[in-house]
């Protein structure tokens, strides 16, 4: 007579089956026959009746360590979660360490960390000896030495619970994404991960297994296919560096924000075409670079962002920028070139640290006066433009040693450019000169190369 596991059920429920011979059965189909499905429905059943059975616990333990279906091994892991946590943590690190499939691997992984959070959830000695216990055997060299050298300085009576854990969590994530990320680039330090780079990967998500990390200083995808970022990606409160190079990114989540210890950013290359108002909030940013996007405005709170040094929006659609950005009186260099801007905020002119400042290829007819009090300025250029004319106050850039502005419409050179008193190179070419001016005929004579 064949066995069905739905009939094994209905007679174990109306009690003409008893546990034992209704696992043995159960047991026989999941071993015996060669029907995927027909087992992960026994498998369903002896979860929902096993009940701490010793012999439901080693078939199962069994299966998710040799049985050679993907599905069966998946249905195994969560058996053991469900109803043999206490049990599980070994057999599970077991298949962590030499299971090959990525789909049983994110199952499995995603198990240990539930067991080990329920585990942990007890706070008692048991729990805090076994976790200390576990990471004495891991043989991953650099957690081994930095938890060596752990216990050379602090006795196991030092050592938190969750300092345990969260070791224990560390570990079993860089575990997990080694195996599912061929040759993937890692720090560890103090047994945290404290940096990855997930570059070339092919990746068109973030691994969710990175959010445990909460130790992370540095993370990197560069040159993937990253559609979107999570809002979990705001709890990674330690970062300081986030390199998204090259990817398809549209937008941020506002959460991006809460990085209060980020001071690197880099977005170059994707499809951005906003930015949302919370990356004002991130007040230890020195660089960004939103270069090749698709961005048309800025937020008003990059003005907010007044630790920066960098900021490249090179290749963008920018039409305006907000009066807020004079508020960035820490930045050193700016790159608005190859964008559609009209004018530029007379705010500018409050950056009183600005060293360059591009705006080649803008739609620019007319500059700031403010312009003339960027007196740290050293390179200016505002090639390909349609300008007509420059404020007289550009004399008093007494730092500038390059300045371009080539390309424009320009009638006359300004004589206000012989107050250039470190002025080195200057492009002239292709204006609307009407005769070779005189200024020019004098700053060549001072020794300043002249390029028309």
């Amino acid at each position: 007579m064949r066995l069905d596991p739905t009939k094994i059920f209905e007679d174990y429920t109306n009690n003409f089956l008893d546990k034992s011979s209704a696992i043995e059965q159960l047991s026989s189909i999941i071993e015996n026959t060669d029907n995927i499905s027909e087992r992960i429905e026994s498998m369903d059943v002896l979860e929902k009746i096993a009940d701490q059975n010793d012999n439901a616990f080693n078939l199962f333990e069994n299966l998710l360590i040799s049985d050679s279906s993907d599905k069966v091994r998946i249905a195994a892991a969560h058996a053991l979660q469900e109803i043999f946590m206490d049990r599980a943590f070994k057999p599970m690190k077991w298949a962590l360490i030499h299971e090959q499939s990525p789909s049983c691997l994110k199952v499995i992984y995603n198990t240990l960390i539930h067991i080990i959070n329920k585990m942990v959830a007890k706070n008692d000695l048991a729990t805090k000896t076994f976790l200390f216990e576990e990471i004495k055997q891991i043989s991953n060299k650099n957690f081994m030495v930095d938890f060596q050298i752990a216990c050379s300085i602090k006795s196991f009576d030092d050592f938190t619970i969750d300092e345990l854990l969260e070791i224990m969590i560390n570990y079993l994530t860089i575990l997990f994404l080694e195996k599912t990320y061929w040759r993937l680039k890692y720090e560890v330090q103090e047994c945290r991960i404290t940096e990855l780079d997930f570059i070339f990967k092919g990746l068109t998500s973030l691994p969710e297994a990175i959010k445990h990390l909460t130790n992370l200083k540095k993370l990197v995808f560069r040159y993937n296919q990253i559609l979107e970022l999570p809002d979990w990606i705001g709890s990674l409160k330690a970062l300081e560096v986030l390199n998204l190079n090259v990817n398809n990114l549209k937008q941020l989540p506002p959460t991006i924000g809460s990085l209060s210890q980020l001071n690197y950013l880099s977005l170059w290359k994707n499809e951005l075409d906003t930015i949302p108002r919370s990356i004002g909030s991130l007040g230890s940013l020195e660089y960004l670079n939103l270069r090749i996007n698709n961005l048309k405005f800025l937020p008003d709170s990059v003005g907010s962002l007044t630790k920066l040094r960098e900021l490249n929006l090179h290749d963008n659609k920018l039409e305006e920028l907000p009066q807020s950005i004079g508020s960035l009186t820490l930045l050193e260099k700016l790159n608005l070139s190859w964008n559609n801007l009209e004018r530029i905020p007379e705010s500018i002119g409050n950056m009183d640290s600005l060293q360059i400042l591009d705006l080649e290829r803008n739609e620019l007819q007319l500059l700031p006066q403010s312009i003339g009090a960027l007196q740290s300025l050293k390179i200016l250029n505002l090639s390909d433009n349609k300008l007509e004319n420059l404020p007289d106050t550009i004399g008093s850039l007494h730092s500038l040693n390059y300045l371009n502005i080539s390309r424009n419409r320009l009638l006359e050179v300004p004589g206000s450019l012989l107050s250039l008193k470190s002025l080195k190179e200057l492009y002239v070419g292709d204006n609307k000169f009407n005769e070779i001016s005189d200024v020019l005929e004098i700053l060549e004579n001072k020794g300043i190369e002249i390029y028309y």
